[in-house]
């Protein structure tokens, strides 16, 4: 009797111990936010409502690696290597930035609804070299937890003429969301773009 209570009891922690293990071997599914291989920007003058569209073509990588941006297939104006964002001095416009995979043409996906769903772990970063912009939250833009801004809808106020480097960052598991540069704000880099910004 005791025997064969014994060899039930052995016989189940192995089944158990078998079911335990294909848990563990199985591969975790792909995250599918890392693929991200195109942004756009569309820049609108809160005056008048006139916008353009500023297309980025990026690099795919892991989260936790540095990349390299791609050269830009832009259909707007360029400044040598650079896309350049013509604005007005002493005006206001609303910059709205979205990201997407579009690896499959016939399949682009809105990778930004990603970044909304996972608000605390992303953020958008804008560092501008040089002086005549400030940019803030724009009414629209996405919220996390904790009250902090992702910036996917910010507003930038010029101010005197100039020409400013920007590059923004798509920021993944951020250990902070206030900043001035990139180090700041810690995680990783899921995005990285650069243009110029033309005030006139």
């Amino acid at each position: 009797m005791l025997k064969n209570i014994y060899f039930k009891a052995t016989l189940l922690s192995i089944v158990l111990l078998l079911i335990s293990c294909d848990k563990d071997d199985t591969p975790e599914a792909e995250n599918e936010m890392e693929v991200l291989n195109k942004t756009v920007i569309v820049v609108t003058k809160l005056s008048d409502d006139s916008s353009e569209t500023y297309n980025f073509e990026v690099e795919e990588h892991d989260h936790g690696n540095d990349h390299s941006v791609l050269p830009q297939t832009q259909d707007d104006d360029e400044h040598g290597d650079h896309t350049v964002i013509e604005l007005k001095s002493g005006s206001e416009y609303k910059f709205e930035i979205s990201f997407l995979n579009d690896t499959d043409p016939n399949n682009i996906i809105d990778m930004t609804l990603e970044v909304i769903n996972e608000k605390d772990e992303h953020h958008v970063h804008y560092e501008l070299a040089g002086n005549g912009i400030e940019i803030e939250s724009y009414s629209g833009d996405t919220i996390d937890s904790n009250g902090n801004a992702l910036n996917l809808v910010t507003k930038w106020t010029t101010s005197t003429a100039a020409e400013i480097e920007v590059e923004a960052y798509l920021i993944h598991q951020p250990t902070s969301k206030t900043g001035n540069t990139r180090d700041d704000f810690g995680g990783a880099t899921d995005v990285e773009i650069e243009f110029e910004a033309h005030v006139e």
